[in-house]
């Protein structure tokens, strides 16, 4: 795995919060919704940001681990996570060195993120490494 620089852009965390609400309340709720519809098992969730997915994940998760780089947006995803309809554990990291084992999750999600990831094939690589061979 890569060891990848600190992530800390508090600026950018906090405009993309209020972004974030905005763009749910135009249509990017149902776009999450349509995303994640679908889902069992566990999850992994690369760039979590502020958690906007977790209230989205169905029943069938039995549980995400959501990674998010950045500190401010980590706390929010917390925050986030305490809200959700399914077990979300919120862990610092980054996608290009997702710190789980190989074949450890039934699904893997990538939502606005791939591109602010600094190695975006290393990051794909990393999702197919930690999805089960058939998982989604």
């Amino acid at each position: 795995m890569n060891e990848q620089p600190p992530v800390n852009h508090p600026l950018f965390a906090r405009i993309y919060a209020r972004v974030s609400e905005r763009v749910d309340a135009r249509g990017g709720a149902e776009h999450r919704e349509e995303l994640l519809a679908g889902l069992a098992g566990r999850v992994v969730e690369i760039g979590a940001g502020n958690g906007r997915n977790f209230s989205h994940y169905p029943d069938a998760v039995t549980e995400v681990v959501a990674i998010e780089p950045e500190p401010t947006l980590r706390t929010r995803a917390r925050a986030a996570a305490e809200r959700a309809p399914v077990p979300v554990r919120v862990v610092g990291g980054t996608a290009e060195a997702i710190p789980d084992g190989t074949g450890t999750f039934d699904a893997g999600v990538a939502s606005l993120v791939l591109c602010s990831v600094v190695d975006q094939a290393t990051a794909l690589g990393e999702l197919y490494r930690v999805i089960r061979p058939g998982g989604e």
